[in-house]
């Protein structure tokens, strides 16, 4: 028996199951409609503003700018980078490495990484 048809037999014998399949799906393509129609509503509003002048150097009241702004963001991510990554590398090397099994330390951070790791979890 195929896959297909063992689970539209699934589905007759729990007709709960095919409800909730069923909205789940519909669900999903109504999420997927409105996430193409502001793609596309953002694509049609906005590409006719597109202009030169927007990705200039110079920053004034007539000429709205975006490039300083550009180049600043990548340079503040550049910049946290450069800090945490060395730490957590260096944190997570002394956490295993060196701390003792036993440290009031090492069950504080195991603590804050389960409950932020949840609330990731809750978040999506």
């Amino acid at each position: 028996m195929s896959n297909f048809k063992k689970r539209m037999e699934s589905y007759r014998r729990h007709p709960g199951s095919f409800l909730l399949f069923l909205l789940v799906m519909l669900s999903a393509l109504a999420t997927f409609v409105v996430l193409l129609f502001l793609i596309a509503y953002i694509l049609i509003k906005g590409v006719p503003n597109l202009k030169p002048s927007l990705f200039s150097w110079t920053y004034t009241t007539e000429n709205a700018s975006m490039l300083p702004s550009i180049v600043n963001t990548l340079i503040m991510t550049v910049l946290s980078l450069l800090i945490a990554v060395p730490l957590g590398i260096f944190s997570a090397i002394y956490l295993t490495e060196y701390a003792k099994k036993g440290n009031k330390l090492v069950a504080v951070v195991r603590l804050i990484r389960f409950m932020t790791i949840g609330f990731i979890l809750i978040m999506y």
